[in-house]
């Protein structure tokens, strides 16, 4: 076996890395001897041109500085590229050590890709029927583990459209409630969250992540009673609580059917994932591939 120097090893195990997380994701951009149309940049002959660039934008999720995201996606492309180039240059792909890692990384990454597939297929939209079968079935381990709350909530531009609607919020509305629809149309700055978040009963404790300027006061609130207004990142945030229903109590089906959506393709996944996996393993066997002690 070849012992490489301290600074080789230490590249030895970057370039193991950089092939497959490079050519895997599509993050090693384009390698030409002429440049592409457009490009973000360009180390040698390899190009990240701007769908690469978007590719790894996308996986950054939400970001505050579009631009300061965008600068420091380009320069992770950049060093990884670099550190590439001089792995290359020193000919660590030839080294044994290197190509074994190599080889366990192909496999790996071949296995995980298969494991993708085969998720893909089994995600498919469980019917309503599914769905209530599963909730009939499981009734009692679906019992509210934390209090489900329904509420009205908006967040507001400026503190005097923040008092009108509370004001409003505080008036006990008459069946059927036009007064909700027209105040998040007239007032709310995210209609769109404002109308997702008053459609139905949700675990409380996700509202501490939906809207955490309002997090510390929706515990001690009573059915019909609306927080003050609070101002957060420049917004006026005010909400009232509708209904509170305790924990323990078996719920509605509509309060529950996203989670029962969610292990309905959990275990589909699942099930595809084994049923393939104990075919792998009966084609093995036939064919004498396959030897366990």
């Amino acid at each position: 076996m070849t012992f490489l120097r301290p600074h080789a090893d230490a590249l030895c195990s970057a370039v193991v890395a950089l092939v497959f997380l490079l050519a895997s994701t599509g993050l090693s951009g384009c390698q030409s001897p002429t440049p592409p149309s457009s490009y973000a940049a360009r180390v040698g002959s390899h190009y990240l041109t701007e769908a690469d660039l978007a590719e790894m934008l996308a996986t950054m999720g939400p970001v505050r500085d579009s631009a300061e995201a965008r600068r420091q996606a380009i320069d992770q492309w950049v060093t990884r590229m670099l550190l590439y180039r001089e792995a290359e240059r020193l000919n660590l792909d030839a080294d044994e050590e290197v190509q074994r890692r190599l080889q366990r990384q192909r496999r790996s990454v071949l296995a995980s890709a298969v494991r993708s597939r085969l998720a893909e297929k089994a995600d498919v939209r469980p019917t309503a029927a599914e769905v209530r079968t599963y909730f009939e079935r499981h009734k009692e381990q679906l019992r509210l583990r934390e209090p489900y709350v329904r509420i009205q909530y908006l967040a507001t531009a400026d503190r005097a459209a923040a008092r009108t609607v509370r004001r409003a919020l505080r008036t006990p509305p008459a069946p059927p409630d036009t007064t909700w629809a027209r105040l998040v149309a007239e007032y709310a700055v995210d209609t769109t969250r404002a109308r997702q978040l008053s459609r139905g009963f949700v675990p409380q404790g996700r509202l501490d992540h939906q809207v955490p300027a309002l997090a510390d006061r929706i515990d001690g609130l009573q059915e019909g009673q609306t927080t003050p207004i609070v101002e957060a990142s420049g917004r006026y945030h005010v909400l009232r609580l509708d209904r509170r229903i305790p924990a323990g109590t078996p719920p509605e089906l509509d309060w529950v059917e996203a989670e029962i959506r969610r292990r309905l393709r959990i275990r589909a996944r699942k099930q595809t994932h084994a049923t393939e996996v104990q075919r792998l393993r009966n084609r093995a066997q036939a064919n004498g591939a396959l030897e366990l002690p």
